[in-house]
């Protein structure tokens, strides 16, 4: 039998849908986005499980869309490059769970440069129970 004390991992796969959506500034007023999806983005998304110590650690390397926000600005006629799809490194951590090997996560991200969101004022925090 081997003791594996720490494991890492690459995640394979990632798909959320807010569907709510968040306000966003354009021309000067508030609009609503719509959903946004987050899928896998660019390679490199990995993680630690710790079992020594209980501890998750996982980097998500996702892409954000904007479906319903970039039919409505393309329908202004705006330049398709400001709802084109923003890549984003989420950091989490959190426990593992040693029975079922559940993992609870907690983590920020930080968008890369876009024509759509301040990376200095865009805030994402992710929340990921799995059981």
């Amino acid at each position: 039998m081997i003791d594996v004390k720490q494991l890492p991992f690459d995640v394979t796969g990632f798909n959320v849908t807010v569907a709510e959506g968040v306000k966003i500034k354009w021309q000067g007023r508030e609009i609503e986005s719509g959903p946004i999806t987050l899928e896998l983005g660019e390679p490199g998304s990995r993680g630690v499980i710790d079992y020594e110590t209980g501890a998750v650690n996982v980097e998500f390397r996702v892409r954000l869309r904007f479906p319903e926000l970039a039919e409505i600005l393309d329908d202004m006629g705006a330049d398709p490059s400001i709802t084109a799809p923003i890549d984003t490194v989420i950091r989490s951590e959190g426990t593992v769970f040693g029975d079922d090997h559940s993992l609870r996560l907690w983590g920020q991200g930080q968008v890369k440069p876009n024509r759509l969101l301040d990376p200095l004022k865009t805030l994402i925090g992710i929340r990921a129970p799995s059981h």
